[in-house]
């Protein structure tokens, strides 16, 4: 497989999670229509198309016809100018594509997920874990799977909730570390499964339902800061908490326990309900004190914790818009990936871009080797963003790295 080759299937396979057809593909979804095939402009898996060089051109165009011709994808060429200029890359099936990559299908491990979730839901006598793996039976989805749950993850799961809610006191006094090891042979593995498993436990949550409750297996105390116009509305009939422009320090276990958050009206303005969220604290605390553009700010503090994770989660489903700031390297951008992922739908990034990148240039640091490598890591969906490939180019070719702590955002 050429690289072009490897790049295109990238493209596709990163957009069927989150695609009509990838929600079709679930139990959740009756499927009483043929889902839309998807459909890539060249410019989102090639921007620089037009200032290549002919050989590079040449490569791409080999690449998309290779893979038309095993029957992978089909081309749209402009009128006239077949083999010239190419105008979509359709995908209508995306099975094929993914074993030819050989990479996992998410529609096929949705399916396992959901039958193995089925016996366990009534093979547990727990009621919570019963209805948890109840509602993965009923609710899980390619776009789950493509998040790293399979079903050997959900089997584990099930092996912990019996363990745990079975009666046996001899889980007393046991390090998280410790059960691990006797449950998987792996002193990391049950840590594991509960980052993968903890977005979906706060979905079930949020929908009323009663569910397993890890807490007491937690080796860290993930928290986070939340500022902004905004409403915290809470389950189980408690108020709601105005912050009225007020930071607000959350941790996971509180953060579980909210309903929705709602932007507050400022006089006879409607607030919109968007969400800037800042890698760097420092920031995080110039930019909320002083409110501007945004009805909420969420500080995320790098690589997103888990209760960084749920809030994002909780901010999709409450129907904000999403932007970002972070440093301008590779690790910066990737984090912008990681928080798009979570949060479902398109994330905005605040001065990423190489206009920044060249203001700042002269305060920048150089990168370690390691550092840059780390661009290799960035995906199809994150490069297509407007900007962002000029930004990665531009890393790549000084080395340098601007820290989001001396970028004037004002």
């Amino acid at each position: 497989m050429t690289v072009w080759e490897r790049r295109i299937i990238g493209a596709f396979t990163g957009r069927y999670p989150a695609s009509a057809a990838a929600a079709l593909d679930s139990a959740a979804v009756p499927a009483v229509k043929a889902p839309r095939p998807l459909r890539i402009r060249p410019d989102r898996i090639f921007p620089d198309f037009d200032q290549a060089s002919p050989d590079d051109r040449e490569s791409f165009l080999e690449a998309a016809e290779s893979l038309e011709r095993r029957g992978l994808i089909s081309l749209l060429w402009a009128r006239h100018r077949k083999g010239e200029v190419l105008s979509a890359l359709v995908c209508r099936k995306a099975e094929p594509l993914y074993e030819y990559a050989g990479e996992p299908s998410p529609k096929l491990t949705a399916e396992a997920v959901r039958t193995m979730a089925g016996t366990l839901a009534r093979e547990n006598r727990h009621a919570g874990a019963a209805v948890f793996f109840s509602y993965l039976a009923e609710n899980f989805t390619p776009r789950d799977a493509a998040g790293g749950i399979d079903p050997r993850a959900v089997e584990d799961l099930g092996r912990l909730t019996r363990f745990l809610f079975g009666g046996d006191p001899i889980r007393r006094g046991l390090t998280t570390r410790a059960l691990s090891t006797a449950l998987y042979g792996d002193s990391k593995r049950l840590e594991f499964l509960l980052n993968l498993f903890n977005p979906l436990l706060a979905r079930a949550r949020r929908q009323g339902l009663i569910v397993p409750d890890f807490s007491l297996l937690d080796r860290s105390f993930p928290e986070t800061f939340i500022a902004g116009n905004i409403a915290l509305d809470f389950t189980d009939g408690h108020e709601s908490i105005g912050l009225g422009g007020s930071i607000l320090g959350l941790p996971l276990e509180t953060i579980l326990k909210l309903r929705c958050i709602r932007p507050i009206p400022l006089g006879e303005k409607a607030e919109e309900a968007s969400v800037l969220m800042i890698e760097n604290k420092e920031t995080f605390f110039a930019l909320s004190e002083s409110p501007r553009d945004h009805a909420c700010f969420l500080y995320v503090g790098g690589h997103p914790n888990r209760a960084v994770r749920a809030l994002v989660g909780l901010l999709a489903e409450s129907g904000f818009v999403f932007y970002h700031a972070g440093d301008l390297d590779p690790d910066g951008i990737l984090i912008l990936q990681e928080l798009t992922k979570i949060a479902g739908k398109n994330v905005a990034p605040l001065r990423m871009d190489l206009t920044t990148f060249d203001r700042y240039r002269g305060c920048a640091r150089k990168l370690e080797p390691s550092v840059l490598r780390r661009t290799a890591l960035i995906d199809e969906t994150t490069r297509s963003i407007p900007g962002m490939a000029e930004l990665i180019r531009r890393i790549e070719e000084t080395g340098m790295g601007v820290e989001q702590e001396i970028i004037d955002y004002r």
